[in-house]
């Protein structure tokens, strides 16, 4: 872009009332929104970016559900399968411990 000569006023000032610094002003502005316009479509089209912010969370996410699950089998094996299993393989011992003696 070639340097943009704005018509001013005898203080020195910008003279806004003049046909030329509306129009370039208008295509100031068209310039912004269409480098706006191409900056929002790489981001729409850019899986990376959204990919790098979600991916980290999700992944702590996803471990911190692991781990819950990890706890939680722990506990029901502790708690419930533990104690039937011994309770079984107890009731068998003293069977054949009987039919033995």
């Amino acid at each position: 872009m070639g340097a943009l000569t704005l018509p001013t006023t005898e203080d020195g000032y910008i003279d806004t009332s003049a046909p030329e610094v509306k129009d370039a002003h208008s295509q100031r502005i068209w310039d912004i929104d269409e480098q706006l316009s191409e900056i929002g479509s790489i981001d729409d089209d850019s899986d990376f970016s959204e990919f790098s912010t979600t991916s980290s969370t999700s992944t702590r996410d996803i471990q911190r559900e692991w781990d819950e699950n990890m706890e939680q089998g722990r506990q029901l094996f502790a708690i419930v399968i533990f104690p039937y299993v011994g309770r079984w393989l107890g009731k068998k011992a003293s069977h054949w411990s009987k039919v033995q003696f």
